[in-house]
């Protein structure tokens, strides 16, 4: 039985766009359709065979707007689980912050910084995380807004430096009374300022 020609023609110009615009999008798609003239060189049998590939391609064969439709689809499935998994991890980051801070807010603070500098802390390591923070502030009465930084870039770094979280200010105290000793200041540290004691920690953290 003899193929619709007209008909072919038209699956074939539908082809032909989506192999051209594959290629464009630089996705190796070299697929040749016959044309017209070339089935009209051949049997009525292989005719109709080429009008059966043509039809199958076009319906299960490539689609640049199917793939990239799938390509939304499958990005925004991975955001999706990815924006819920760390919805859960602020839900407890900010349960944490509240069970902790006696000051309204306070923590909760700590967490939109870290956020802003792109930080990530595990809420199991919040609680030493504020302590250690809280302390940082302590040492001469140190200005938010312009340490914050370093402070947590401090503890990013003596977390690399294989620190346990709870252990960083018993091993500081420890370093710290060690060198007010060598000062000969022993009880004197109390009254330094955040200038020194950032050195200090520098000192500390160098010292891992």
């Amino acid at each position: 039985m003899a193929i619709d020609f007209k008909e072919y023609t038209k699956y074939r110009d539908i082809a032909q766009k989506r192999i051209k615009r594959a290629i464009a999008a630089g996705i190796p798609l070299y697929v040749h359709v016959p044309t017209v003239k070339e089935l009209r060189q051949v049997g009525e049998s292989a005719q109709e065979i080429e009008m059966m590939r043509l039809q199958q391609f076009l319906q299960t064969g490539f689609s640049l707007s199917g793939r990239k439709k799938k390509e939304r689809a499958k990005i925004s499935d991975e955001e999706r689980k990815a924006r819920r998994r760390e919805q859960q991890r602020e839900y407890r980051r900010r349960k944490v912050a509240r069970e902790l801070e006696t000051i309204p807010h306070k923590y909760q603070g700590y967490l939109k910084g870290i956020k802003k500098l792109g930080v990530d802390i595990p809420p199991s390591k919040l609680p030493a995380f504020f302590a250690y923070m809280d302390y940082r502030f302590a040492q001469g009465k140190a200005s938010k807004k312009y340490v914050f930084d370093i402070f947590v870039d401090d503890f990013q770094k003596m977390l690399k430096k294989g620190y346990s979280p709870n252990q960083i200010l018993t091993d500081f105290r420890s370093f710290e009374a060690d060198q007010a000793m060598l000062a000969d200041r022993a009880g004197g540290m109390n009254g330094t300022s955040y200038e020194k004691a950032i050195s200090l920690w520098d000192e500390f953290i160098e010292r891992k």
